[in-house]
């Protein structure tokens, strides 16, 4: 990747996520998630239709709360907002609704703020997450509040960045500072941080136990790759990643488990970020082919799941119910707790291998080094 990497995603204006702030610390009515997300969404329909005078002539909100995963009325809440403080307003262009999105015009002209275009960039692969859904669904502002200002630190990390690789560049906040901003306990702040890692891989430093507490210092964040690379399927993953969400519709099914949608992605891009993106360097003995890593990859999966699966039978014996705080986070805690000793059956030359053929084309340390 060359050093001028960029967030592969669209722009929201530095002046605007300020005006949400000064709402939040300033007014008594502080935007709730709703609002940000349509905001986000609205930004996403700007740049599909490509208009720089922040105008909007097909912004569908019923559409957007079937992609996420959110209810209509949740929706239409957070838009009201938007309308009743100024974000947005709608009027009539050439006899025909449109939506305008204040200020974003003078935004895209320099000339106003002293030449300087001052943004941050939304990733598009937020929308394939289930992180605004999650939020919403616990009211929980704060968390996006922390997500685009992480996205808004890593925009100016990235422009100085010397080596050009995403995972390098590195946002710290101590726990305090986290309580403090998503105002949450500790326990709190994991399980927000549990539903950003679709997005952020997430690092704890200076842990400490103290009695049957772990103290946690600090808390480093990097983007994973999704959000910068453009998405090609160099690996032949897809195929495969099919499959694999059919079999998990028949086990969620199977079990009675109310999902949505979005929860599926969410368990497939868990499995593709803790799994797959582990193993893309496995190849047969004849060096060629993927025949064995894909059948590890689908018996791992088919596994973990029956593992699950166990445990929801025993919870649901032990209380007579069984509930997910978020499937996407539930299952990528699996993934990742089993793989280790998985990928002790594998012929472990033909995993040798493999983290010297990815050390080889890519001059990084082997995703699987640490594991194995």
């Amino acid at each position: 990747m060359n050093s001028k990497m960029r967030i592969d995603g669209f722009r929201m204006h530095h002046a605007i996520l300020e005006e949400f702030r000064f709402l939040r610390d300033e007014s008594f009515e502080r935007p709730p998630a709703s609002a940000y997300v349509v905001y986000m969404t609205m930004l996403k329909q700007l740049e599909v239709e490509q208009n720089q005078r922040g105008m909007l002539k097909e912004y569908n909100l019923s559409s957007w709360a079937k992609k996420l995963g959110i209810s209509y009325s949740t929706l239409w809440g957070g838009k009201r907002f938007l309308e009743d403080h100024h974000f947005v307003k709608e009027e009539i262009h050439e006899g025909l609704p449109v939506l305008v999105l204040k200020d974003v015009e003078k935004y895209n002209t320099p000339e106003h703020n002293g030449g300087v275009l001052n943004y941050l960039i939304i990733p598009h692969g937020l929308f394939d997450t289930n992180i605004l859904a999650e939020f919403v669904r616990t009211s929980n502002p704060e968390g996006i509040e922390l997500l685009l200002s992480l996205l808004n630190q890593f925009r100016t990390g990235m422009s100085f960045s010397k080596t050009g690789e995403v995972e390098k560049v590195k946002q710290e906040r101590t726990m305090k500072t986290l309580k403090f901003q998503l105002n949450k306990n500790a326990k709190g702040v994991r399980k927000t941080l549990s539903v950003l890692e679709a997005l952020f891989s997430i690092e704890f430093t200076g842990i400490e136990i103290r009695g049957k507490q772990i103290w946690i210092k600090k808390v480093g964040f990097s983007l994973k790759p999704e959000c910068v690379e453009e998405n090609t399927d160099e690996f032949n993953v897809n195929p495969l990643m099919a499959k694999l969400s059919k079999e998990l519709t028949y086990f969620l099914d199977g079990h009675q488990i109310k999902y949505k949608p979005r929860d599926q992605i969410d368990v497939m891009l868990s499995f593709k970020q803790e799994v797959m993106n582990k193993m893309n360097y496995l190849k047969d003995e004849d060096k060629e082919s993927f025949t064995l890593r894909d059948r590890f990859m689908k018996n791992f999966f088919l596994e973990t799941i029956d593992q699950i699966g166990v445990l929801i039978h025993k919870e649901k014996q032990r209380t007579g119910t069984f509930h997910f705080y978020s499937i996407g986070a539930f299952f990528r805690m699996a993934f990742r707790k089993y793989l280790p000793g998985a990928l002790k059956k594998l012929p472990y030359e033909l995993i040798f291998e493999a983290k010297i053929r990815e050390f080889t084309l890519t001059g990084q340390e082997p995703a699987l080094y640490n594991l194995i």
